[in-house]
């Protein structure tokens, strides 16, 4: 489990080429002013809408790729950062006599059967075919689970979702997890909501099972047949599944399983290659309803489960027929009319499977260490107010701060990429089997994990690649990670003024902090342990205190009549709403900050609330919007921005906000926690 910035943000990558301009080649902070007013809408007060008067002019102006979902500040730099990528990667394509398993022979193999698009087409889903014999030949139950279990080590996740990470309460060692899973659709609600999109979204997924039989070359009987079969099945799991709120408690969701005295559920184990005395498991009750259901459903439809599954897992790695049809359907989710293009995807496929082959290339030629001892500066400043903040609390008693305090000075702080590089060498690459690559490398990861089962936690190893655009922050380890991915425009400008990078990258920094202390942070000590160290009385305030971010969320209206959900989004809103005024406390000290003087008629005050809006400018698709607010634990950017902003005074002052504005929450109604 980790608490990330961006969240469903896919992986967002910047690369190096040698014939990339100098101004591109490293991070461009030279602009006269880094925040751009340009975006403003002069007719929108800020009074009335922080958002649409920050961004209003560019939302107007800008129309989303028909291949994107979204279109922002993150977005725009995940393109510009995969065509540089690209570059890269397509020169090392081309070099076919560098020895083999080197970096640059790997990668660019890799890329190149990605590019293969005539071979791939040719092949149609051969590649999959010997795993989908193998599935057709099962003859009972047991070789059922076998299969399920085998499935587990070439990039299949059927049923459920197995995983290696620390124990929550014993955070040193890591465990095998077991939680919910296997489902086509995003969550649960989808199986069950009675409006109209999610009813026309679970037609689409049903006529999509279809189609993938038929293109396997059932006949259109028995392709109707299998699909409503699948369909049907994973109603029954969703039935049984937790909802994404439910997700959210870290203790109602762990349970250690001793294997002692369970034999037969050892034996199920050793196939996977886990050789444990325990495991945890998230959802107990979800696997005794699972098991009822393996044993319970026809043979035929369990099969047809596990083919439909492998086809939609590896569909983008097929030929077009199948990219298409998975394409086709997820146009209800996201709203994308036109597929990316091929090498924008599989330079995504190449972060996916040899990321750090790729960021350590792009750290050399991207990433200073004047950068990063500035940033370093940054979280320290920042973590220092959020103590005095702490030490300040009307609300904790004393014994309960000096936990927090203790906590707060234990999180290890992680900039910019690993002290040490994966190494993937023994992955075997071919330049013309894609998938035969896919099974490689998660064979490989597989393996890595099954290792790690029992042995101590590896508290140096990142969990996503130096180069993503991402931040985040791990309970387990109470750890701060910043990639040197994002520490770029607009988030982060080498030679911008202090209440900019406060106010862009600072808040970033600042929610990761905070997520240390939301309502499911909180419940971890210093030493990244599940384990309560608040008095009840304090518990109870947080959670009262807590109350006003969810009641406030729940009346944010996302699209149409779509309510934002306060109790799933309760942590990051506390995270956006805590970063921003501790991050804000610290920039408060900075020279700038102390002082008055204007840059291009902005007050110090008014460019870091500013610069927060430009890192929240984002405009989304209906489609997209109505799903991020029902799985997605970060609230949409208007009103991770607007939301924020409305419980600072300071914000009131710097931009004359009345009680009688729309902007305005009465100071009962704040969020006042951290």
């Amino acid at each position: 489990m980790k608490f990330t910035w961006t969240g469903l943000l896919p992986a967002i990558l910047i690369f190096f080429s040698c014939q990339m301009p100098a101004a591109d080649k490293k991070n461009n902070g030279s602009l006269a002013d880094p925040l751009d007013i340009s975006t403003q809408d002069s007719t929108v007060r800020p009074q009335s809408n922080f958002f649409l008067f920050a961004n209003g002019t560019w939302l107007k102006k800008t129309e989303i790729p028909a291949a994107q979902s979204s279109w922002g500040s993150s977005s725009t730099l995940f393109d510009s950062s995969t065509s540089r990528l690209h570059r890269i990667l397509d020169s090392l394509a081309k070099i076919t006599d560098a020895p083999m398993g080197s970096v640059g022979r790997q990668t660019g193999d890799l890329f190149a059967s990605g590019m293969d698009s005539a071979g791939i087409e040719k092949k149609g889903f051969l590649p999959v075919k010997s795993e989908l014999d193998s599935i057709a030949a099962i003859k009972n139950r047991d070789e059922i689970k076998h299969e399920i279990a085998k499935e587990y080590t070439t990039n299949h996740r059927p049923f459920f979702s197995f995983y290696v990470h620390a124990d929550d309460r014993n955070s040193l060692i890591n465990a095998a997890h077991f939680d919910q899973g296997g489902l086509g659709l995003p969550s649960r609600d989808y199986y069950f909501n009675k409006d109209s999109s999610s009813k026309s979204i679970r037609d689409a997924y049903l006529v999509y099972i279809t189609k993938i039989f038929r293109l396997l070359g059932e006949p259109v009987l028995l392709a109707d047949q299998h699909a409503k079969s699948v369909f049907d099945l994973e109603v029954s799991m969703a039935a049984i599944s937790k909802s994404p709120v439910a997700l959210r408690d870290p203790i109602a969701n762990y349970h250690k399983i001793i294997l002692k005295d369970q034999p037969a559920l050892k034996k199920i184990l050793l196939a996977f290659g886990v050789s444990a005395d325990t495991i945890i498991c998230g959802q107990p009750d979800y696997y005794k309803g699972l098991n009822k259901l393996l044993n319970n459903t026809s043979l035929e439809t369990l099969k047809s489960y596990l083919i439909f599954h492998v086809m939609d897992d590896d569909a983008d790695y097929l030929s077009s027929d199948f990219v298409n049809t998975k394409f086709e359907f997820s146009k209800l989710l996201n709203g994308a009319s036109r597929l990316r293009e091929r090498w924008k995807r599989m330079t995504s496929m190449v972060d996916d499977e040899l990321g750090d082959n790729l960021s350590r290339l792009y750290v050399q030629e991207y990433f200073t260490v004047a950068d990063k001892e500035r940033i370093s500066q940054m979280v320290d400043n920042i973590l220092a107010s959020f103590g005095e903040r702490i030490q300040q609390l009307d609300w904790m008693s004393d014994s309960t701060k000096q936990k927090a305090l203790i906590k707060l000075h234990a999180i290890v702080k992680k900039i910019a990429f690993p002290d040490h590089w994966k190494d993937y060498s023994s992955i075997h690459i071919t330049r013309d089997d894609l998938v035969s690559n896919i099974r490689e490398t998660s064979n490989y990861r597989y393996k890595k994990d099954i290792e790690k089962i029992g042995k101590p936690v590896d508290r140096t190893e990142w969990e996503i690649t130096a180069s993503t655009i991402d931040a985040y922050y791990e309970p387990t380890q109470n750890n701060i990670n910043f990639t040197a991915g994002i520490l770029q425009p607009p988030f982060y400008f080498s030679s911008g003024d202090d209440a900019v990078n406060y106010g862009a990258i600072g808040a970033v920094i600042g929610h990761e902090i905070t997520h240390g202390f939301d309502d499911e942070g909180r419940q971890y000590d210093a030493d990244g342990n599940l384990k309560d160290w608040w008095t009840a009385e304090d518990a109870k305030k947080f959670k009262q205190r807590a109350m006003n971010i969810v009641n406030q969320y729940n009346g944010y209206i996302t699209v149409d009549t779509f309510h934002l959900n306060g109790e799933l989004t309760e942590g990051e809103n506390i995270a956006d709403v805590g970063g921003l005024a501790i991050t804000y406390a610290a920039f408060k000290k900075t020279t700038q900050g102390r002082g008055n003087e204007k840059i291009n008629g902005l007050t110090p005050d008014q460019r870091f609330f500013l610069a927060f809006a430009q890192i929240c400018k984002t405009k989304t698709r209906r489609e997209r919007l109505i799903s991020l607010a029902r799985i997605d634990p970060h609230s949409s950017f208007m009103w991770r921005l607007n939301g924020s902003v409305s419980n600072m005074p300071s914000f009131y002052e710097a931009f004359d906000v009345k009680n009688t504005d729309p902007m305005y929450i009465p100071d009962s109604l704040r969020v006042k926690i951290w």
